[in-house]
C-alpha cells in the first residue's frame, strides 16, 4: 500500500507546513539578568554607578563579552578605601551597606572612587557576565565573575538585587562577596562592592519596559 493511500492528502500538507514551519521560524533570543548570564535580545546601552565598597582589596568593575573573552573596565577605585586601614584587622561579618562604617574599609563615589558612572553597550543575542578584579598593594590577587559558572567550583559571588524588570524600575543593586580571593578571615556579607545598574535615565523614545537605563535599539 502507498503512503498516500494511507495518509490523506490534506493531512500530508499538514504535517508538511508545520515542518517547514519549525525549521523556518527563528529560535526565540534568551533574555538574562542575573547569576545565571547576561544577554538581551536587543542592542542596550546601560549606565552603572558605584555606590560603595567594604573591602580591603583595590577593584576594578567591569564587563567580559563571554564568546570572546574580551574584557571592558568599567568603574576602578583608585584606593582600597576613603582611608588606611590595617588587612588583618578581623571582619565584623556583617553587611555594612550604607552605613558608613570607617571601620570596614568604606569606598565612597568621589573619594576611593574618582568616576563613579560608566555605561556599556550589550550587543543583540551575545552572552556576557560582569567581572570583579581585585588588587592588593599594586599586586593582582583574583578575579570573580557574576556567572556562577565561571567561579571556581560555580561559587557564586554576586547578588542581584532585583530581575531583569527593575532595570527600568529604579535600578538593579549587584553586590559582590570577594570571597573567593584570598583574605585574612572568609565572610560572605555581600557588601565588598556594590554597583547600581539602569534607572538612571530612560529613553523616552522606547516603549520597552527594559529600557533601563539609557536607550534601547534595534540593530
Amino acid at each position: 500500500m502507498k503512503l498516500n493511500q494511507m495518509i490523506p492528502p490534506a493531512l500530508i500538507s499538514a504535517i508538511a507546513l508545520g515542518l517547514f514551519s519549525i525549521i523556518t521560524t527563528p529560535l526565540q533570543a534568551l533574555e538574562t539578568f542575573g547569576n545565571e548570564g547576561i544577554q538581551f535580545e536587543l542592542d542596550t546601552i546601560i549606565e552603572f554607578e558605584f555606590v560603595e565598597s567594604n573591602g580591603a582589596f583595590q577593584s576594578t568593575f567591569g564587563v567580559i563579552n563571554l564568546d570572546t573573552g574580551e574584557k571592558t573596565p568599567l568603574i576602578s577605585e583608585a584606593k582600597p578605601s576613603n582611608k588606611p586601614q590595617d588587612i588583618s584587622r578581623p571582619s565584623d561579618f556583617q553587611d555594612d551597606t550604607g552605613v558608613s562604617n570607617q571601620n570596614d574599609f568604606l569606598g565612597t563615589p568621589g573619594d576611593a572612587v574618582p568616576q563613579p558612572l560608566a555605561e556599556f553597550k550589550f550587543q543583540a543575542n551575545t552572552r556576557y557576565a560582569f567581572y570583579l578584579e581585585s588588587f592588593y598593594n599594586g599586586k593582582p590577587v583574583g578575579i570573580i565573575y557574576s556567572t556562577n559558572t565561571e567561579n571556581p567550583n560555580t561559587r557564586q559571588q554576586t547578588e542581584f538585587n532585583g530581575g531583569i524588570d527593575s532595570l527600568a524600575k529604579g535600578g538593579n543593586l549587584i553586590r559582590w562577596d570577594d570571597t573567593g580571593i584570598v583574605k585574612a578571615q572568609q565572610e560572605r556579607d555581600f557588601d565588598d562592592f556594590i554597583v547600581r545598574v539602569g534607572g538612571h535615565q530612560t529613553c523616552p523614545s522606547s516603549s520597552n519596559v527594559f529600557a533601563s537605563v539609557k536607550c534601547l535599539t534595534q540593530n
